[in-house]
């Protein structure tokens, strides 16, 4: 989980020749008008305002001291984008104020297909839990199907992953979306 004094080992991670080039984790925190209208210095200095005051961002997953990981988790209500969003809309009896939303999620290259995007991902479900959520949903490309082709560039993150870490699909989304969650009560 980021912390307050993480902004040093966030910052190069989506700076200039890091492996999230300019998105500084603000594409969901702001409307689309917003974020298109928003500079990657005035994104930067979002972010960075949002971690050093103590905000949940995300969790940053580091090999020998190197961010080699990321995700995008918090408090739905946190993820302005996710108002208008047909991937993430609520259920009937759904309380926003009660679930945590993975947005998106990135790994190095080189560390892919190892396990540590699960890792990351259950240390979002725990923090959510921590903090009294009671589910914790992500809305990634629905890999289930081997026909379907897949964004290969997508930080959504795939079902079938979300899946070994315990979470249920809920309902199938937009074309090859899904709507997936993990009860934390």
């Amino acid at each position: 989980m980021v912390g307050p004094d993480d902004w040093p080992r966030v910052d190069p991670f989506f700076g200039p020749n890091g492996l999230v080039e300019h998105c500084f984790c603000q594409y969901f925190r702001l409307e689309r008008k917003d974020y298109s209208a928003c500079r990657s210095t005035a994104r930067r200095d979002r972010l960075a305002e949002l971690i050093t005051t103590g905000e949940r961002v995300g969790v940053l997953g580091s090999i020998d001291e190197v961010p080699v990981g990321w995700i995008g988790v918090g408090p739905r209500l946190g993820f302005a984008r996710l108002r208008t969003s047909r991937a993430a809309k609520l259920l009937p009896g759904d309380d926003p104020t009660r679930i945590w939303s993975i947005v998106c999620v990135y790994l190095a290259r080189e560390q892919r297909h190892q396990g540590l995007l699960r890792v990351l991902i259950n240390r979002a479900v725990e923090w959510a839990r921590d903090e009294k959520a009671d589910l914790i949903e992500a809305y990634p490309e629905d890999d289930r199907d081997p026909a379907t082709r897949i964004d290969r560039r997508s930080f959504r993150g795939r079902v079938t992953t979300f899946e070994a870490c315990g979470f249920t699909v809920v309902e199938p989304r937009l074309k090859h979306r899904a709507l997936i969650r993990k009860d934390l009560r």
